[in-house]
């Protein structure tokens, strides 16, 4: 199962620090229980909320764990919380786990109905925001590959900025 979180950064100037602080968030998530795995993305184009992380979940009973109440949720992000927007939070069944995209590769976000030339993961929204019905998922092993689907309505196209964590 994927949790799936989508945002941008208000507060710009503080970029690097915040990147500081989401990659110790992430180490933080895969230390709970049921939290298996996370990486990190960034839109190649400008969009409403830029930024994506994916994590692997053992299921949605993780959100309401109390060790996931206590390190993580929208309190775990401390101020944070007030320097992003158009944040979503979604669990998604259909896809056992997140794609391990290599860092010369590219995550493809696919919003339902989209005409893709690629083979695309479909994955239903079951639980947090269900911002959304449906979600796609595709890896692109070349950037360059990948940046020849950027302006196709529907399409996302993000590099990560972060190697997928795993928990130990």
């Amino acid at each position: 199962m994927i949790y799936m979180v989508e945002m941008a950064l208000i507060d710009v100037a503080r970029r690097a620090e915040w990147d500081d602080w989401y990659l110790a968030h992430m180490k933080k998530l895969i230390s709970i229980p049921g939290i298996q795995a996370t990486q990190r993305f960034e839109s190649l184009a400008p969009h409403a909320s830029p930024f994506v992380a994916l994590h692997q979940v053992t299921g949605p009973e993780v959100f309401s764990s109390a060790t996931y109440r206590a390190k993580a949720g929208p309190q775990g992000t401390g101020e944070w919380r007030e320097r992003m927007n158009n944040w979503h939070r979604n669990v998604l069944s259909g896809i056992d786990q997140t794609p391990d995209v290599p860092m010369e590769g590219a995550l493809v976000v696919v919003e339902e109905g989209a005409d893709m030339p690629i083979p695309v993961q479909w994955a239903e929204s079951i639980g947090l925001d269900r911002s959304v019905r449906r979600r796609g998922i595709a890896v692109v092993a070349s950037r360059a590959e990948a940046e020849t689907l950027i302006g196709r309505q529907g399409v996302r196209v993000c590099k990560p900025l972060t190697p997928r964590l795993v928990a130990d």
